[in-house]
């Protein structure tokens, strides 16, 4: 909109004109008004709605509303109470008294007035466009959040999931799960039995309490069946097994050529190994090339349908899953290997190693061992900061207290300038001698309970000398994977003796998923060093495919994987729990595990 018409929309707003004054001007047309709106261009949509309300004859109520709404998108709040004050309730229409409410609740929340703005949001019978319905429920959520109320917050959102798309739905989910964080696990456990057993709500409260180690509610925990009855066995290899429903033609879409072709081969290897380790019947195979890219995605998807299968596993890049699940129509359901910024569509799912997963694990480990305050650290490396933003996000909903973090650069190998803060923030100080005639002393930072760190193995043995050097206390370490990058040498890795990560029960010898790493070592080169986790991805995505329905309908059952124990929830998301390992004698083993939920909860929700 150009300056000339701005200023004229502004003046006849300002200015209290009447209809006669502007009777020689060409009354301006709320379809204009309207396209500002569905543009976005919300500043002058309200003003074009103001004008338009400012030359009607009679009954402007309606426009005036619609500027008070155009407004609070555009975040002007005076403005919009300005244009709200304008209209004559009594006036509206039934549907327009609604909208009318959800005004004064917004600017009731703007004010600092939850309750005000709960009682204006209350069910008013009128029937409502489906973006409004939306609104109001997020409205509702952020009041009843300000209150306090947490999961009832949660329960809004999750109501509105279903009407989201797009972006839309990951941010409202996101949203969700921060809320729920908040709550403790008994109250979730008592929330989820409350809700229908096929409701958003519920299936947002499983992923919570998978989060935590704890059994999720299956559809039937109002009756006697337990979460336990639905945990698959560890090696269901033949035709009636519970849940044992595979392709008879599966398509493995995978980077064999480009440059994710090492990381695809290695995934490939996984799934072939778990291939020939079953015993009895197994899907027929048809290997294809997906190129490292959207295209290629595509394209090998298309071979696939051609080819006559019946369920897709892959492909591996995020861009190559994102082309796949943004098909208008699916052909093939998909168990992607990646997570994209859109949801699996109906009947697909996604499963993948992030660096986000493993610190949301960490932050809950450390909660469930009663570790309210840390500092974290990690690197310029890309999934170092991932990982971190992951943590500190995590860490807080759960009623954690983040004291200091710290970036540390991969190419320097003194940081000790960069950990003062974290010194000064764990309540470390240097006392000085004001005679001059002792040396300072050092009184050590303390006041955190643990440390978390996102660094390659290199970085974590010269970090956590460092950390006793400038005078940080020595607590409790906890780590991603990351740090096995770069590890493996006995004599170096005692610098790492008692830090504990995320790790694959595999790899630690306590699953039969696979046969054991050392036995596939000798003959399949991916199976061992770092490559060893995409070989296991590999071998989890195959086995998934073959459980994928009995998982997605039974939200409490669970299958050891050579990843960790592998759920799936209503979202289409893969759920992992990892086992835990500790580095003791400069070796990784097994993690001493003891209780970390109180006995109450893990008594309801069906230990594991």
């Amino acid at each position: 909109m150009n300056n000339v018409l701005r200023a004229l929309l502004l003046s006849l707003l300002l200015g209290g004109c009447v209809a006669n004054q502007v009777s020689s001007q060409r009354e301006p047309e709320q379809p204009l008004a309207q396209g500002l709106f569905d543009q976005q261009r919300y500043d002058e949509a309200a003003l074009a709605f103001a004008a338009a309300a400012s030359a009607a004859n009679r009954s402007p109520e309606h426009l005036w509303l619609r500027a008070a709404e155009a407004w609070l998108r555009a975040g002007d709040i005076e403005q919009a109470r300005s244009a709200a004050a304008r209209i004559q309730a009594t006036a509206l229409k039934p549907n327009d008294r609604a909208r009318y409410a959800l005004v004064n609740a917004e600017l009731a929340l703007a004010n600092g007035d939850p309750e005000r703005a709960l009682t204006d949001l209350a069910p008013s019978g009128a029937s409502l466009p489906p973006s409004l319905v939306i609104r109001r429920q997020q409205l509702r959520a952020q009041a009843l959040q300000q209150t306090g109320q947490h999961l009832a917050a949660a329960a809004e959102l999750a109501s509105i999931d279903p009407l989201l798309s797009g972006t839309n739905r990951p941010e409202n989910r996101r949203q969700i799960d921060a809320l729920l964080a908040q709550a403790d696990s008994a109250a979730l456990y008592a929330q989820g039995q409350a809700a229908p057993p096929d409701s958003s709500l519920r299936g947002f409260i499983n992923r919570a309490l998978a989060e935590r180690g704890l059994s999720p509610i299956p559809r039937g925990a109002d009756s006697s069946e337990s979460p336990t009855d639905w945990n698959l066995p560890a090696t269901p290899y033949q035709v009636g097994a519970e849940g044992y429903r595979p392709s008879r033609t599966l398509a493995v879409l995978l980077p064999l050529s480009g440059r994710l072709a090492g990381a695809g081969r290695a995934v490939l290897d996984g799934v072939l190994a778990a291939h020939f380790e079953q015993a009895g019947a197994r899907p027929r195979l048809l290997v294809i090339d997906s190129a490292g890219s959207a295209e290629g995605a595509l394209t090998a998807y298309q071979q696939a349908v051609d080819d006559g299968a019946e369920r897709v596993l892959g492909p591996l890049d995020r861009d190559a899953v994102s082309a796949l699940f943004a098909l208008e129509q699916q052909a093939l359901p998909i168990l992607a290997l990646n997570r994209s910024g859109l949801p699996p569509p109906p009947g697909s799912a996604s499963y993948t190693l992030s660096p986000e997963d493993e610190a949301v694990a960490a932050a809950e480990r450390m909660v469930g061992k009663g570790l309210f305050r840390a500092i974290a650290v990690g690197s310029t490396d890309e999934q170092s900061r991932r990982a971190v933003a992951a943590f500190i996000e995590h860490f807080t909903q759960r009623g954690g207290e983040l004291l200091a973090s710290a970036e540390i650069p991969e190419s320097e190998p003194n940081f000790s300038n960069l950990l003062q803060p974290l010194f000064a923030a764990a309540g470390g100080r240097v006392i000085r001698d004001e005679t001059g005639k002792k040396d300072d002393r050092l009184e050590l930072a303390a006041a955190h309970d643990a440390v978390f760190i996102a660094l390659k193995a290199p970085q974590a043995r010269l970090l956590v000398p460092q950390l006793a050097a400038v005078g940080i206390a020595q607590k409790p370490i906890f780590a991603t994977a990351l740090i096995v990058s770069g590890s493996g040498d006995l004599r170096l890795d005692l610098e790492l003796e008692g830090i504990e990560f995320p790790e694959f029960p595999w790899l630690l010898g306590a699953t039969d998923a696979l046969p054991g790493v050392e036995q596939l070592a000798r003959t399949l080169p991916s199976a061992r060093g770092a490559s060893a986790r995409l070989f296991g991805l590999g071998a989890d995505g195959y086995r998934l495919s073959a459980y994928h329905d009995y998982l997605q309908n039974h939200p409490g059952a669970w299958l050891p994987g050579a990843s960790g124990q592998l759920r799936i929830d209503m979202f289409g998301n893969v759920l992992r729990t990892p086992a835990w390992a500790v580095f003791s004698g400069g070796r990784t083993r097994a993690a001493i595990e003891t209780s970390l939920q109180p006995q109450a909860v893990e008594a309801s929700a069906g230990a594991w």
